[in-house]
């Protein structure tokens, strides 16, 4: 019999008990604890552990509030005291510590304060990183099944990472395997530097998870969301299901494109830039033209009846000041790129309408130097 992922939900608060069944009703056993209940045998079972931020009744921890060394004052002290303890470091150099993928995400309701000063779209990824941690979310933002999908994730990462030349078992997890254009997304996947080798090897694939989710499915890279995948296509999003659902030669290789293994359920649907890119070059034996505009039409004809199109030659999407995406998407020739903090360098470039040029300053200053000319005549002209 197939052992259920584990979770581990450490919280102060006994309502919680509540959310472990929720969870456990997502196919993964689930047990709540307070913080002097964790035992070594939980934690070395759990493929998750869940924590609270701010620990507020934690008799344990009180009796030696006057040790500083010794008073774990919140959830991220208390992820990296776990995280010890689950590699077995310390408290001599005798044994080197054993690297184990437990998943350690932080459940806050004070994402705004704890990420001060980040804009709202990288706070996630950004606390995350600072902190060793896979994942930091807002409490009331995280739901049962993003939780159980996250757990399924790790539990069914590669056992093995000693052959990057030989992905096989990363290629599974990925959902990846019999595509057409698996080649394709492979290279494309080597573009985003995955650390599927010694960083994988010596963190039992716990650096893998952390750079998919943190990394790859927040940004446009070899994955990319309905809004850009459409645009692509030089459609709008509504118009994917409808090609999907269709009859003609573009639906089974759109619905093949769609983006199925681990953590597909984790942020949204994604697809696969690879195959997308193998529906344009379809469409693109029937186009007049190269552009997106030309590519819309001629998915039109073979799709056989209207869907909505963008009408835009090359479509690119903007961010607003908090980073997110903005969903309208605007003429190439009408913006200006962007190169936020924490933008990785391999994702699809964030945009900024030059007629916009001034009205943020937080944005102004974002603007790559080699377009900052063409936003300067907008703020001279």
């Amino acid at each position: 019999m197939t052992t259920k992922p584990f979770v581990l939900l450490v919280d102060d608060d006994p309502s919680q008990e509540a959310f472990a069944l929720l969870l456990s009703q997502k196919g993964v056993d689930a047990k709540h604890v307070l913080p002097d209940e964790i035992t070594t045998e939980d934690l070395t079972r759990a493929n998750l552990v869940l924590i609270d931020e701010f620990i507020e009744t934690w008799p344990g921890r009180d009796k030696v509030n006057d040790s500083l060394g010794l008073f774990v004052r919140d959830g991220i002290a208390l992820a990296g005291v776990l995280r010890s303890a689950l590699e077995g470091r310390g408290p001599s150099s005798e044994n080197p510590p054993i690297p184990k993928n437990t998943a350690l995400v932080l459940r806050t309701g004070h994402l705004n304060v704890l990420a001060a000063g980040t804009p709202g779209f990288v706070r996630p990824m950004a606390i995350a990183s600072r902190h060793d941690l896979e994942w930091v979310s807002e409490k009331r933002e995280i739901s049962a099944s993003t939780v159980a999908s996250l757990a399924r994730a790790t539990a069914a990462l590669p056992a093995d990472w000693s052959n990057p030349s030989d992905p096989a078992a990363q290629i599974e997890w990925l959902g990846l395997a019999e595509k057409p254009w698996l080649d394709q997304a492979l290279a494309q996947i080597e573009i985003c530097r995955p650390p599927w080798s010694v960083l994988a090897a010596t963190s039992a694939g716990r650096r893998w998870l952390a750079w998919f989710l943190q990394r790859i499915l927040p940004f446009p890279t070899f994955l990319v969301d309905d809004l850009r995948a459409a645009s692509y296509l030089g459609l709008k999003p509504s118009a994917l299901d409808a090609l999907a659902g269709g009859n003609s030669r573009l639906a089974d290789p759109l619905k093949a494109a769609l983006y199925t293994g681990q953590l597909a359920e984790f942020s949204g649907r994604r697809w696969w830039r690879a195959g997308i890119a193998a529906v344009k070059g379809l469409a693109l034996e029937a186009a007049d033209g190269r552009n997106a505009d030309d590519i819309a039409r001629a998915i039109v004809t073979i799709h056989g009846s209207e869907l909505e199109q963008l009408a835009l030659s090359q479509p690119v999407f903007q961010i607003d000041a908090d980073y997110r995406v903005v969903a309208e998407a605007l003429e190439v020739s009408d913006a200006v790129r962007l190169q936020p903090d924490d933008w990785p360098s391999y994702a699809d470039d964030p945009w900024y309408e030059t007629a916009l040029a001034g009205n943020e300053p937080s944005l102004d200053a974002l603007i790559v130097i080699d377009d900052r000319a063409d936003a300067t005549d907008v703020l001279e002209g």
